[in-house]
Formats: structure tokens, sequence, C-alpha cells
């Protein structure tokens, strides 16, 4: 099985980690990584130990002001919101720019971030085209979807992956609020992808 690792956001955890992943997701000869942040400081820590076929770490841009849509919730960060959905399309577009370079066929896409532990490997199971799978028990809030690991095919990772677009026209609909976890969800629901729940189990490394 080939794997596609799509690392988004801070690297700051990366060097402590690292066999964490591989333990977690399989073999390193079978796994491409990829990745996108901006400005970090370990981006050549990431390079040195995952040796990522793509990456990035340009600052990010962006035009669109999610705040101006109603319904913005106190907790929530616009400016970091918006830098992750643009660390996750920039991560994808690297993945897809290589695969059609090269002519690779991912069995499957992983994004993740790399500040996560993990608990339990990850067991294979079929993947369907148009289903997105999640780790149980991760949402913190009503009508959201957990954002910090997805799994799936190249069709419905490229869906999830591309949040900033499809966000904005969740927004102007008013189907969602600007919140990351529920434009998660209904950026999913909106372009008709599934949403299966499996046992991963992980925790965020604060320290």
């Amino acid at each position: 099985m080939r794997i596609a690792i799509l690392v988004y956001g801070r690297l700051d955890k990366c060097e402590i980690h690292y066999n964490n992943i591989m333990e977690t997701f399989g073999d390193a000869n079978h796994i491409d990584f990829f990745a996108s942040s901006d400005n970090s400081p370990y981006i050549n820590d990431f390079t040195r130990i995952y040796k990522p076929v793509a990456y990035t770490n340009e600052k990010t841009n962006y035009q669109v002001d999610f705040a101006s849509f109603p319904g913005k919730r106190p907790e929530t960060n616009i400016h970091t919101m918006t830098c992750h959905f643009i660390n996750k399309s920039r991560v994808f577009y690297l993945m897809e720019e290589h695969a059609s370079r090269m002519n690779i066929q991912y069995d499957l896409i992983i994004s993740l971030r790399v500040d996560l532990l993990f608990h339990t490997k990850f067991i294979n199971i079929e993947i369907e085209p148009n289903t997105v799978y999640i780790p149980n028990g991760y949402d913190a809030y009503v009508n959201a979807i957990n954002d910090q690991v997805a799994i799936g095919s190249f069709y419905a990772m490229k869906i999830y992956s591309n949040i900033y677009n499809n966000s904005i026209e969740v927004l102007k609909k008013g189907l969602s609020i600007p919140h990351p976890e529920t434009l998660n969800a209904f950026n999913l629901l909106y372009n008709n992808i599934k949403v299966v729940r499996i046992p991963l189990a992980y925790s965020i490394d604060k320290w």
C-alpha cells in the first residue's frame, strides 16, 4: 500500500513524534511525506527527519476575511483558522502535482498535525472513494467534526483539503458559521462526502 502523509501547520514537535507516526501508519518505504507550514523555524528539522517529497514554508497570504461572515464564536481565531485552511490546501496541491508528474497513485491519503501523539495503530480498512475516515470521540462541538486527523482516498481527501475555497461557498450560502470544526463538517456534507469513524486514539502534545 502506498501512502501519502500530508502534514500541515506547526512543525515544532516534528522530531520527537516521527517514530510514533511511523509506528502508527506503517513502513517508511511505502510512505511519502508532504508538508505545508508558514515561516516555521523547524523546517530544517522536518526536512532532515521526514525527507518530504515536497514542502513549502512560505508565509500564508489571503484575501478573504472569514470574520466578515456572521456567527463567529469567541474562541475562534480567524487568522489561525485561515492559515490552517490554506496549509491544508497547499499541501494537497503539492502531493497532487507530484503524483501527476510522476504518475503515482496513492492508495491512502492521511492528513495530520505533527504535534499529535498516537496511542493505537491505524488498522488498514477498505477505503471508499467518497468517504473520509476520522478518529472516533474527538469532536469538541455540536454539528462539527474534528479536523486534526483525516484519512481517505485521493478524491475524498481533495475535497477535505480544499476547505479554504469550499468554505467561502458554504459561508456565502449561510450553511455554516466561520468556525474550523463546523466548516469542516459542512464542507464534507455540502460536497456529499460521507464520514466514517475509526478507532484511532491520540492526544495533543502540549509540552
